[in-house]
C-alpha cells in the first residue's frame, strides 16, 4: 500500500514539475502583448530600399562638412529615390519647403549630381516606375482634398515661413553659391564621363538585358492581364 501511494506521489510530483516546465516554455516562446506591440510597430525592412552609400560618400567631399551631417538631408534625398515619398512631401508644403531649402544647397546639388549618373541609383529608378502599385499610390496623394486645403493655408503655415526665410538668406547667395561656383571641383560630374573608368560600368549597365528587367515584368504582366480580361469577340453564324 505504502509502495503504491509512494509511485503516485511521486507520479504527481513529475507531472507538476514537467507542467512547469512546459509553461516556462510556452511563456518564453509566445510573444507577450507588449512585444507583438513592438514588434508590430518596427519599421520594416525593404531589400530593395535605397541605401545612400555613395551619397554619404560624395557628400563627405565636400569642404565643411562632417559624418553626421548628411543624416540631416537623408530624409529629404530620399524623395528623389521613391515616387511615393515624393508625392508625399509635394502634398504637404512644409515638407515640399524643407526639401527645396535643403537642394538649394551647393553640397545637395554636389551629391544630386553624382548620384544621377550612377547605375545604383538608375536601378532604384527602374524598380519604382516599373512597379503600377507604387505610381498608383503616389498618384492618389494628388487626388486627396486635404492636399489643396493645405496649400491654399501654407502662407498661414509657420514652418512654410521658417523654410522660406531661412532660403531667402543672403549670405547663401552672397557667399555660400558664389564660393562653390568658384571652385573647380563643383563641376567634376560634369567632366566624369570622359574617364574610361568612369564610363565602363554605366556601359556595362546599359548593355545589360537584367538593367530592364523590371519594365520588361512590367509590360508583360500588363499584357497577360489585358489578354485574362479581354472581351471575346462575338461569333457570327
Amino acid at each position: 500500500m505504502k509502495t503504491k501511494f509512494h509511485a503516485l506521489a511521486l507520479s504527481a510530483l513529475l507531472a507538476t514539475a514537467t507542467g512547469l516546465v512546459l509553461a516556462a516554455t510556452e511563456e518564453a516562446a509566445t510573444p507577450t502583448a507588449e512585444t507583438q506591440v513592438a514588434e508590430s510597430t518596427a519599421p520594416a525592412t525593404n531589400a530593395n530600399e535605397h541605401k545612400f552609400e555613395l551619397a554619404k560618400q560624395y557628400y563627405a567631399q565636400c569642404q565643411g562638412v562632417d559624418e553626421n551631417d548628411f543624416e540631416k538631408i537623408r530624409t529629404s534625398l530620399k524623395a528623389f529615390t521613391d515616387a511615393e515619398v515624393m508625392a508625399d512631401t509635394m502634398a504637404d508644403p512644409a515638407k515640399f519647403m524643407k526639401l527645396m531649402n535643403t537642394v538649394n544647397d551647393p553640397r545637395t546639388m554636389h551629391v544630386m549630381m553624382k548620384c544621377s549618373t550612377e547605375p545604383v541609383m538608375w536601378d532604384t529608378w527602374m524598380r519604382g516606375a516599373s512597379d503600377p502599385d507604387k505610381m498608383a499610390r503616389a498618384m492618389g496623394r494628388f487626388m486627396n482634398p486635404g492636399m489643396v486645403m493645405a496649400w491654399m493655408t501654407a502662407p498661414m503655415n509657420p514652418q512654410v515661413m521658417a523654410e522660406m526665410t531661412a532660403m531667402a538668406d543672403p549670405n547663401r547667395y552672397l557667399t555660400t553659391w558664389p564660393n562653390a561656383l568658384s571652385n573647380p571641383t563643383f563641376y567634376q560630374p560634369f567632366m566624369a564621363w570622359t574617364d574610361p573608368a568612369w564610363q565602363q560600368p554605366r556601359l556595362e549597365w546599359m548593355m545589360n538585358p537584367a538593367s530592364y528587367q523590371p519594365m520588361i515584368d512590367m509590360f508583360t504582366n500588363y499584357a497577360a492581364m489585358t489578354t485574362a480580361y479581354a472581351v471575346p469577340a462575338p461569333q457570327t453564324h
